[in-house]
C-alpha cells in the first residue's frame, strides 16, 4: 500500500529532525554566553539514566595536626570528609502542531520542506529562550531547574540546595557583598573583592572564574572603567558575544541574568548535568482526538544545574549608577 501524504509527511519531519538535533543541541548550548562558556570549560556533562543525580562532595578537614616534641602523643582522628548530595532531573517540552488543513494545502516537495522547516525552527527558538530564561531563574518554578540565583544566592544563609540546607551546614553556602555605593565610585573596587574572595578558596583555578551580569550593570562597569573596554576576551568575541575582561576574566552580560546583580563564577564547580538519551529526543505523531488528521509531537529534554561546592561562587547585590 502507498504512503499517504500524511505519513509522508510523518517521515520528513522525522528525518529532518534527525539531521538537525545535533546542532539544535549545540544551539541550545550557543545560545547565550553564559551556556557557552560552560560547554567551553567542559562543564556540560552528558549521563544516561539513572533517578536521580548523584552530586559527591568533599567538605571536611583532617584535624589530626599537632605541633609536637619529644615523647608527645598525638591524636587520632578521622573526621568525616565526603558526602553526597543529589538532585532531582528537570523535564521541558515544546509541543509541534500540525493542522491537516495546512498539510493539503502545502502538498508538493518544496513547500513541504518549508513547512516542515518553519515549525522546527519555532521549536527550537521556544527551547533557546527558555534555557537562557531559567538559567538565571531562582528555581522555585513549577518543576523548574536550579537556576544561577538558587545556587549563588542573595542570601546565602537560608534555603535548601540539592538537599543540604544552608542555614545548618555554613560550609554550604555561596558568598555574598552588598555593593558599597554608586558604580562610578566603588564598582571596579567591589568587583576586585569579591575577585579575590572567591580565589582564595581557588588560587589554582582563577582561570576558571568568569563574571556574569546584566546588561546595565554591564554597562555601568565599562562606563567606570574606559581603559579597559579595549581588552576583548577572543573566544567570546570570535563565538560572536560581546564580552570584555576585568583582571583578565571574561565579564558578560545575559538578557535573563537579574537586575542589579553581578556573578563570580568558578566553573570547576558548577554544571549543567543533560541525560544524553533524552535531550533535544523528538517523539512519535500521535493523531489528535475529534481532530481529524491533525497531530502533534514533542521535543523533549531531561536537565539540571548543579552546584558541588558553593563556597567558591559570589554574587555582587545592588549594583547601581
Amino acid at each position: 500500500m502507498p504512503l499517504t501524504w500524511s505519513e509522508t509527511i510523518d517521515t520528513l519531519f522525522t528525518s529532518t529532525w534527525a539531521y538537525r538535533r545535533t546542532k539544535a543541541t549545540e544551539q541550545a548550548f550557543l545560545k547565550t554566553p553564559f551556556i557557552f562558556w560552560l560547554r567551553e570549560k567542559g562543564r556540560i556533562e552528558n549521563v544516561t539514566g539513572h533517578r536521580r543525580i548523584e552530586i559527591p562532595l568533599n567538605y571536611g578537614n583532617n584535624e589530626s595536626v599537632r605541633w609536637i616534641s619529644k615523647g608527645d602523643t598525638v591524636p587520632m582522628l578521622d573526621g568525616e570528609l565526603l558526602t553526597t548530595a543529589y538532585e532531582d532531573w528537570k523535564y521541558v517540552s515544546v509541543t509541534i502542531m500540525r493542522w491537516f488543513q495546512d498539510e493539503q494545502q502545502n502538498q508538493g516537495k518544496a513547500a513541504a520542506i518549508k513547512l516542515v522547516t518553519t515549525k522546527l525552527e519555532a521549536a527550537e527558538r521556544a527551547l533557546w529562550e527558555e534555557f537562557e530564561r531559567v538559567m538565571f531563574s531562582d528555581g522555585s518554578g513549577a518543576k523548574e531547574p536550579n537556576g544561577i540565583q538558587n545556587i549563588i544566592s542573595s542570601s546565602p544563609t537560608t534555603g535548601t540546595v540539592h538537599g543540604l540546607n544552608r542555614a545548618t551546614y555554613t560550609w554550604w553556602r555561596n558568598q555574598q557583598k552588598t555593593s558599597s555605593g554608586a558604580a562610578a565610585v566603588y564598582l571596579a573596587s567591589d568587583m576586585r573583592t569579591c575577585l579575590n574572595d572567591c580565589i582564595k578558596y581557588s588560587r589554582s583555578e582563577i582561570k576558571d572564574i568568569a563574571i556574569v551580569t546584566d546588561q546595565a550593570s554591564f554597562e555601568l562597569y565599562e562606563d567606570t572603567c574606559l581603559d579597559l573596554k579595549v581588552l576583548q576576551d577572543k573566544k567570546m568575541g570570535d563565538a560572536g558575544f560581546e564580552t570584555i575582561v576585568f583582571k583578565g576574566k571574561p565579564i558578560m552580560w545575559c538578557p535573563s541574568a537579574p537586575s542589579g546583580n553581578m556573578y563570580f563564577i568558578n566553573s570547576n564547580y558548577l554544571k549543567l548535568v543533560c541525560d544524553e538519551s533524552y535531550f533535544m529526543e523528538m517523539t512519535d505523531w500521535k493523531e489528535i482526538p475529534d481532530q481529524p488528521k491533525d497531530k502533534v509531537a514533542q521535543i523533549v529534554c531531561v536537565m539540571n544545574m548543579i552546584t558541588d561546592r558553593p563556597i567558591v561562587q559570589k554574587v555582587l547585590t545592588g549594583i547601581a549608577a
